[in-house]
C-alpha cells in the first residue's frame, strides 16, 4: 500500500512540474577569451545573462533574428525584441515552383559582383558541403552554391546508384531549384552530386522532412529545429542570413 501512495505521490509531483521554457535564444558561433563558454547550439533561456571578457564576439538566434554581441560587459538575452520578425517568416515559408537566383535578385540586400549572395530561404541544400537537409513536406528546395562568378555544371542523383541529372548553373547565379520532375524528394534518401568533369569529387546529402505546421515562427525555436534534426548547414545559413539582412552588433550594458 505504501508503494502505491508513494506511486501516486511522485506522479502528481511529476505533473506538477513546470515544463520547459522555450529557449530565447541559441548560440551560432562564438570568438574570443570565452568561446568555449558558448558552443554552437547552447540554448539561453529567458533572462539569461551572457558576461564577454575583451575580444569576445559572441552570435545568437533569438526570437526574432540574429544578434552579434561584442566587447567586455554583459548582455541580457529577453524578450524585448524590436526587430522585424518578417525575416523570419520569409526565409522558413515553404517554397512552391522557386526560380534560379541570380546576383541582385534579393530584395533589400546591395550585391557586389564578388560577394555570395544571401538565401532568400532556409530551406537549401549546399552543394559544397552535403550533410542532412532538412525540408518541410510538400516544399520544394533549392541547390545552393555560395561563390557565382562561374559557370557551373553538376550531375545529382541518389547515393546507392541509378539515373542523374544534369544541373547547370549558369554564371552569377546561386540557386536553382530541386529538379523534382526528374528526381523526386523522398524523405530519409540520401542523394549525391559531383562536378562535370570531376566524378571523384562528390557531395552527399539526406533528406529530413518537417511537418509543415512544426516550423516554429521565431528565430530561435528554428535554429534549434534544424539543429535538433542535425541540419547544420542549414542553421547556419539562417543566422547568416538573418545577419546580413537585418542584425547588427550590438554594445554590452
Amino acid at each position: 500500500m505504501r508503494r502505491i501512495v508513494g506511486v501516486a505521490i511522485g506522479c502528481a509531483l511529476a505533473a506538477a512540474a513546470p515544463a520547459p521554457a522555450a529557449a530565447q535564444a541559441v548560440v551560432v558561433r562564438a570568438s574570443g577569451p570565452s568561446a568555449a563558454k558558448f558552443p554552437v547550439g547552447l540554448k539561453l533561456g529567458d533572462g539569461a545573462k551572457v558576461a564577454l571578457e575583451a575580444g569576445d564576439t559572441v552570435t545568437v538566434l533569438d526570437r526574432a533574428g540574429s544578434r552579434v554581441l561584442k566587447g567586455k560587459g554583459a548582455f541580457i538575452i529577453d524578450s524585448k525584441v524590436l526587430r522585424d520578425r518578417g525575416l523570419v517568416g520569409m526565409l522558413s515559408r515553404s517554397l512552391n515552383n522557386p526560380t534560379s537566383v541570380r546576383a541582385g535578385a534579393v530584395r533589400g540586400v546591395t550585391l557586389v559582383e564578388t560577394r555570395p549572395l544571401v538565401p532568400k530561404s532556409v530551406w537549401i541544400a549546399d552543394i559544397d558541403r552535403g550533410g542532412k537537409v532538412c525540408v518541410p513536406q510538400g516544399s520544394d528546395l533549392y541547390l545552393w552554391r555560395h561563390s557565382h562568378d562561374t559557370r557551373r555544371t553538376t550531375w545529382l542523383g541518389e547515393a546507392e546508384g541509378g539515373a542523374t541529372v544534369r544541373l547547370l548553373f549558369p554564371q552569377r547565379t546561386s540557386g536553382v531549384a530541386w529538379p523534382s520532375a526528374s528526381l523526386p524528394l523522398i524523405a530519409g534518401r540520401s542523394y549525391r552530386l559531383n562536378d562535370d568533369g570531376a566524378p571523384e569529387r562528390t557531395v552527399d546529402f539526406e533528406i529530413v522532412t518537417l511537418a509543415p505546421d512544426a516550423i516554429p515562427d521565431n528565430a530561435a525555436e528554428l535554429g534549434s529545429l534544424l539543429l535538433d534534426r542535425g541540419c547544420a548547414v542549414q542553421f547556419e545559413a539562417l543566422a547568416d542570413s538573418l545577419e546580413k539582412m537585418g542584425g547588427e552588433g550590438e554594445a554590452a550594458l
